[in-house]
C-alpha cells in the first residue's frame, strides 16, 4: 500500500481548509522551553568613584529574570584561569584558588550590563564580561548569554543562604 499519495485529488476545502494554525493567535515567545526552567534576580549597579578609589553602588531595583542556568567551568578547571593558584594580592583572602565562570544564564532579555550583580539561590555573583545577545535561528531561540562569578557563597555568611532580593518586575517569561 502507498501511503505517499494519501491525500491526492482532494481538496483542501474537503479537509476543512486552511492552514494548520488559522485562527490561533501566536505570540512570538513560542512554547514554554529551557529558557523557562529558572530566574536569577539581577541587581543594577554603577561604578562611583570615591576619594578611596572606585565602587560599586545600587543604580535601580532588583530585576527578576526568568532564564535557565547551566554550571561552567574554564577548560583549564574551575579554579583559576590558569588552573594554577592564584597568588595575586587581589585574590580571595589574598591569594589561593579563585573560582571562575561557575554560571552560565541563557535568557531571553537581559536587564542587566557588565557591573549588574545577580542573585541565585542563596549566593552572589558577579556577571564576568559583558552580556552577549545571541540572534540565532528565528524569534523563539533569540536571547542572551550572560557568564557569572560566584562573590558571596550564601552558606558561609548565615544559614539558608542570603535571602532573595525584593524585585519590583520580571522579564524573560512566559
Amino acid at each position: 500500500m502507498d501511503l505517499s499519495r494519501l491525500y491526492d485529488g482532494v481538496s483542501p476545502a474537503e479537509l476543512g481548509g486552511g492552514f494548520l494554525y488559522d485562527g490561533v493567535d501566536l505570540d512570538c515567545k513560542g512554547p514554554e522551553q529551557l529558557f523557562d526552567s529558572d530566574y536569577v534576580v539581577v541587581v543594577p549597579r554603577k561604578v562611583v568613584q570615591t576619594a578611596h578609589g572606585g565602587k560599586y553602588v545600587q543604580s535601580g531595583d532588583p530585576v527578576k529574570v526568568i532564564c535557565s542556568v547551566e554550571g561552567r567551568a574554564q577548560q583549564a578547571g574551575m579554579f583559576s584561569i590558569s588552573g594554577a593558584e592564584d597568588k595575586s594580592p587581589s585574590g580571595q583572602e589574598g591569594g589561593g584558588l579563585q573560582e571562575v565562570t561557575p554560571l552560565q544564564i541563557i535568557a531571553r532579555q537581559w536587564p542587566g550590563d557588565i557591573h549588574s550583580r545577580v542573585w541565585y539561590k542563596g549566593d552572589w555573583y558577579d556577571t564576568d564580561g559583558s552580556p552577549v545577545y545571541r540572534p540565532s535561528g528565528s524569534k523563539l531561540s533569540n536571547h542572551y548569554e550572560v557568564r557569572c562569578r560566584r562573590v558571596v557563597v550564601g552558606g558561609m555568611v548565615r544559614d539558608g543562604g542570603i535571602p532573595e532580593p525584593a524585585w519590583v518586575e520580571t522579564v524573560g517569561g512566559r
